[in-house]
């Protein structure tokens, strides 16, 4: 969004903005909504969380059209944002596209046991020798852990780019854009890019350490496999790792138990009858 100064000579058909830009031209009177037709709020599920549901309730009460439609989009949407966002929608008609905050089907998951820190880094080199298959998407908790990746997989010159909150922000438009345009094979970054961020084409995201909630996992892997293409994800994990509190509340499916049947082998060969 262009600065606020020059929000009284904007004219546009869609204007696209973040709560934080948005409310603040309209406390200063910079920008009248009322004319608006459609309000999207994309990944709505991190727009109703309490530090941003103020910016978001001015928006609503801006934009005051009697007949505009108002459009929540989300791979992941709990039931409390569900109900929050109820006081501003009547009537609301629900798209479900696939089951309810899972995953797509079209992107095969694997878990892959290193043993240890040291071996997640050994499996990750061994994988790219023996198959890589870019463009590749691997995610980190921390800024610190995507720097340090960053050095050996650089080391092992294998093309690889950085994305993380240290940079700024024309060094990320540059890292996204090398890696859009096939310079970078290998993509390192945080959250930072985990939601809202289209790449055509990711083959494989691995989550190089695990993420802190289903819904970070479910938006990482999201990467791959869209606009129906299948994709691939893997989960590295290390002996001795502490295991996120949201893998251990997951339910536990009841499998059914295989009883295969089969002819006996016989050990004792028949005896003829004499």
């Amino acid at each position: 969004m262009w600065r606020i100064q020059g929000l009284t000579k904007l004219r546009c058909d869609i204007l696209i903005s973040t709560p934080l830009r948005l409310s603040s031209a309209i406390k200063k009177r910079k920008l009248d909504l009322s004319r608006v037709e459609y309000l999207i709020l994309d990944e709505s599920d991190k727009l109703f969380e309490l530090g941003l549901i103020k910016q978001i309730d001015s928006v609503v009460k801006a934009c005051s059209n009697p007949s505009i439609i108002r459009s929540l989009f989300s791979a992941t949407l709990p039931d409390s944002v569900e109900e929050l966002a109820r006081t501003i929608m009547h009537d609301a008609v629900r798209v479900i596209i696939g089951r309810k905050n899972t995953a797509s089907e079209s992107v095969n998951q694997k878990l892959v046991f290193a043993g240890t820190e040291e071996g997640k880094l050994l499996a990750l080199g061994q994988s790219f020798q023996e198959r890589l298959n870019p463009p590749v998407l691997i995610f980190v908790q921390s800024k610190e852990h995507a720097k340090e990746l960053y050095e050996e997989l650089k080391f092992d010159n294998i093309r690889v780019g950085v994305i993380h909150s240290d940079l700024s922000e024309t060094q990320r438009e540059n890292v996204v854009n090398d890696f859009r345009a096939g310079k970078t094979w290998v993509l390192i970054a945080t959250d930072v890019i985990a939601r809202g961020m289209d790449f055509k084409g990711v083959n494989c995201v691995i989550n190089y350490d695990f993420p802190d909630s289903a819904a970070a996992y479910i938006h990482r892997i999201g990467r791959s496999g869209r606009a129906g293409r299948t994709g691939e994800a893997n989960v590295m994990a290390a002996s001795g790792c502490e295991v996120p509190s949201w893998i251990m509340a997951l339910r536990k499916l009841r499998w059914k138990k295989h009883r295969p049947k089969r002819e006996s082998i016989l050990t004792i060969p028949d005896v003829a009858e004499e």
